[in-house]
C-alpha cells in the first residue's frame, strides 16, 4: 500500500465513525476506532488530532444526551405525581 492510499485509508476510517456519530447511530466499536485513531505515536499527528476532537466531541454528547434523558425522566415522574394528585382531588368528596 502506498503512503497516500494508506492515509485516504485512514481518513475513510475517521469519516465513517464522524458519520455514524453524526446520524446517532454508534456504538462502543465506533468510540473504540476513534480512540484508537487519535494515538499520535501510531497515526499521523493531523488525522490523530481530529480523531481525538471527534472523540471527545462524542462524550461531552453521550453526556449531555445522559443528562437530557435524566431531566425527561424526572419530569415524566413529576407529571405523574402532579395527576395522582389531581385525581385524588377530584376524587375527594366535599373538596
Amino acid at each position: 500500500m502506498d503512503f497516500a492510499s494508506y492515509y485516504l485509508e485512514l481518513f475513510e476510517m475517521l469519516n465513517q465513525a464522524c458519520q455514524k456519530i453524526a446520524s446517532g447511530h454508534y456504538d462502543q466499536k465506533d468510540s473504540e476506532r476513534l480512540f484508537e485513531l487519535a494515538k499520535r505515536q501510531r497515526y499521523p499527528s493531523l488525522l490523530a488530532d481530529l480523531a481525538e476532537s471527534f472523540g471527545m466531541m462524542m462524550v461531552k454528547l453521550e453526556a449531555r444526551e445522559f443528562s437530557l434523558q435524566q431531566t425527561v425522566d424526572k419530569l415524566e415522574q413529576a407529571k405523574a405525581e402532579l395527576e395522582h394528585l389531581l385525581k385524588s382531588d377530584r376524587e375527594t368528596p366535599g373538596t
